[in-house]
């Protein structure tokens, strides 16, 4: 097997465990199981579990780029794949702000989310010239907000309708 062949396996194999049972099920051992290999052989390209989350991390990251890239770049249209992306993958989801696992992981996740941050304050000053940057950033917490609460699956708990409160954050006249 090609080493950057077993490093896309091991990746996939990551990514899958990360998605049926959350963070604390990826472990190198598991990921070197499911992808047929001994529990040595990732440690060539991922030396601690932790550089393996950072890894998987960047790869999140750029799934939610490109889920944000089929959008037309307008704010309801960014908010909505978030919220989307937040539904369909909440154990991704949450492994983006797992900053308590990630820091030390190498893998420079800042570089990839802070041009997701400036993607948004870009689209929404277009969109709405006269607001600040600091408002632009407030409306993206309140989006980050709610797709927290999606990707919980705590909305229905208290019965939110969530397209309504998107609707209500993205609108000029309110912060």
């Amino acid at each position: 097997m090609v080493a950057d062949d077993l490093r896309e396996q091991l990746l996939g194999a990551a990514a899958e465990l990360l998605d049926q049972d959350g963070v604390e099920a990826v472990t190198i051992r598991e990921t070197a199981r499911r992808c047929g290999v001994s529990h040595g052989a990732p440690r060539r390209h991922f030396p601690s579990r932790t550089s393996l989350l950072g890894h998987l991390a960047t790869r999140v990251a750029g799934e939610l780029g490109a889920a944000l890239d089929r959008t037309d770049e307008q704010p309801d249209q960014l908010a909505r794949a978030y919220l989307d992306f937040a539904a369909a993958r909440p154990h991704a989801f949450d492994l983006l702000l797992r900053h308590d696992l990630l820091e030390a992981s190498g893998a420079n996740l800042r570089s990839t989310m802070i041009p997701l941050v400036g993607r948004w304050c870009a689209a929404w000053r277009s969109a709405h010239p006269a607001d600040t940057e600091e408002d632009a950033l407030a409306r993206l917490v309140a989006v980050h907000g709610i797709a927290s609460l999606v990707s919980h699956q705590a909305h229905r708990a208290i019965a939110l309708d969530v397209a309504a409160l998107v609707t209500r954050v993205l609108r000029p006249d309110t912060t």
